[in-house]
């Protein structure tokens, strides 16, 4: 097939490939135009003449409308058009604005452009439109816009059957004729046959530099004093918010505070967030300190973990892979995802949440695009730690089961272990389980999870910290201490004589309820402060099967030692379990 005509209309040799001549000098200043150089190169080099923007920043829209205006060879085109399914077709013009596209009833797709009239027809229709537009691309050179195109029917629109046309055509190619497609969800537009013969180009939100940039200019145009220092963190807060959604937080939080309020911006995105219904933003406030006890994981994961990540350059000096995933296991309430938050907080990186209830849909391929989009989305928030509560929903196969359902779990397990395994992959993955042994062997592997650490039942020394923490005892902790009938040091030596021996196998959630119970029975009795009498009535309400926790732990222990090589971190963990059975 000769192709040939699309090189020369697009920009003659190197330079319609992305040399000067090609390229597009920003006239808003400091946004990224490499998704547009790379769709001309495509575009030069015949790949397909059909272009896809994945996108749905209004910003980005803009940049394109403006790109095409500006391109040497975009621009002299014989047509520009653009298509929204609100407005219908319009020609652009090259000043930017929009002129309906309308027809006389008989006229052909080249014949000169009648004026306005009472018989001229609008295109309003998508297939109208295509129809329009095919003979324009065929016989001139043509740039075509289809923008806000989301879910369609075919056999209305004939949308996916133009485009496949199109993207084999020779007399497209030959023209120089090229379309730009922009939609924020190319996989359920266009069907597989469809994205195989045109080119799909996923456009970032947003890079740091945009974002500086975008801040800055905002501060400027506001009249808003910003630093260096502030101007990073304001960068690093918003980072996977679009240019649009940037723009809008900036501008709320101007209006309700009189300056960009960094609690307030990253309070705002994380509503942007949880919109998607994917992904949650959360921001850590529990240090380790906020955590009783497990001393022998604390310091395994201060060691491996946090030190490692703190000190990035050296640890690469020295060859230490950076950690890229930690699964958490053990019984319920043990405090996995407390120390999740925690681990997030050590290291100082935002703590996302995958809402994994939201991820299966009962609709057919819903699943998938739901996995799909939160782990685009935490791509582009990352470096991040993405927290996975309940993560055995997603890390095994299917149960071999042939029906839709079958393989819509198979789908959604495969982009997640794809997705653990990318090399480039900045997220620190942090998995809870109850159940370790479910998971696939694949899914748990090192370079996926480098550490697999268990959670068991705290210690006596565990159990009184946990207790002493949630009392607001503990310094620097972040619970409110409560009135108190005793002195601090007084309450502390009764809870290690009286209440720590009988609370072996209690998890560290029950020892917080247990806590909250004495509060709560003081507060009803009227009494001046939390006593002795309510820790102990509060103790009686518990039921504790003891003996089905004691074959748990060695469940769990087993476990570990299936999954841990590291045999000082064993032996310490051995000593801990052995404290909690006293």
């Amino acid at each position: 097939m000769e192709r040939r005509g699309g090189v020369h209309a697009l920009g003659h040799g190197r330079a319609g490939a992305g040399g000067e001549a090609g390229r597009l000098t920003d006239t808003r200043g400091g946004l990224a135009t490499d998704w547009l150089e790379r769709a001309v190169l495509k575009r030069t080099s015949n790949f397909s003449p059909v272009i896809c923007f994945e996108t749905a920043d209004p910003r980005r829209l803009v940049q394109l409308k403006e790109f095409v205006r500006q391109h040497e060879a975009l621009r002299r085109a014989d047509n520009l058009f653009l298509f929204d399914p609100w407005h219908g077709l319009a020609r652009l013009q090259p000043d930017g604005r929009l002129v309906p596209y309308r027809k006389a009833a008989g006229e052909t797709p080249l014949a000169r452009q009648a004026p306005v009239e009472a018989a001229a027809v609008a295109l309003g229709g998508l297939r109208q439109a295509l129809r329009e537009l095919d003979g324009y691309l065929r016989r001139q050179r043509t740039v075509v816009i289809l923008q806000n195109l989301a879910e369609h029917r075919e056999w209305d629109s004939g949308l996916q059957s133009a485009l496949r046309a199109w993207a084999i055509d020779e007399e497209v190619m030959a023209r120089g004729s090229t379309v730009f497609l922009q939609t924020a969800d190319a996989a359920s537009l266009l069907d597989p046959y469809t994205r195989e013969l045109i080119v799909v180009i996923e456009v970032d939100p947003s890079s740091d530099a945009e974002r500086r940039y975008l801040i800055a200019k905002t501060a400027a145009e506001l009249e808003v004093e910003i630093d260096e220092n502030r101007l990073g963190e304001l960068a690093a807060a918003t980072a996977g918010l679009n240019l649009h959604q940037l723009e809008s937080v900036l501008l709320e939080s101007y209006h309700a505070t009189g300056g960009f309020d960094l609690t307030r911006v990253k309070d705002l995105k994380s509503d942007l967030v949880r919109r998607s219904g994917v992904l949650d933003v959360v921001e850590p406030r529990a240090s380790f300190r906020d955590i009783g006890g497990y001393t022998a994981v604390k310091s395994f994961v201060k060691r491996d973990v946090v030190r490692v990540l703190a000190e990035a350059h050296r640890a690469r000096r020295f060859g230490v892979p950076l950690p890229r995933g930690l699964l958490l296991f053990g019984p319920p309430g043990t405090g996995k995802s407390l120390f999740a938050r925690a681990l997030a907080h050590e290291i100082r990186l935002p703590f996302i949440q995958l809402r994994t209830e939201n991820i299966y849909s009962k609709w057919f391929g819903e699943s998938g695009q739901n996995m799909r989009q939160a782990l685009q989305l935490a791509d582009k928030m990352s470096p991040a730690v993405v927290f996975v509560d309940e993560i055995d929903r997603f890390g095994r196969r299917s149960g071999g089961a042939r029906d839709s359902a079958g393989e819509e779990s198979h789908r959604v397990f495969s982009q997640f272990l794809e997705w653990l395994g990318k090399p480039e992959r900045e997220a620190i993955v942090v998995g809870t389980t109850n159940v370790p042994d479910h998971l696939d062997e694949a899914f748990i592997r090192t370079g996926r999870f480098d550490y697999k650490i268990p959670f068991l039942y705290p210690g006596p020394e565990a159990r009184l910290a946990v207790l002493s923490v949630h009392l607001g005892l503990e310094e620097g902790s972040r619970h409110r201490r409560p009135p108190l009938l005793d002195e601090p040091d007084a309450l502390r030596r009764f809870l290690a004589e009286e209440i720590v021996p009988r609370t072996r196998y209690f998890s560290g959630a029950e020892l917080e309820e247990l806590v909250t119970r004495a509060k709560r029975r003081a507060f009803a009795a009227g009494a001046d402060g939390v006593g002795r009498e309510d820790f102990l009535a509060a103790l009686g309400s518990f039921r504790i099967p003891y003996e089905d926790r004691a074959a748990s732990i060695r469940y769990y222990l087993g476990q570990a030692r299936r999954f841990t090589d590291d045999e000082a971190f064993l032996q310490e963990l051995q000593r801990e379990i052995d404290e909690a059975a006293e």
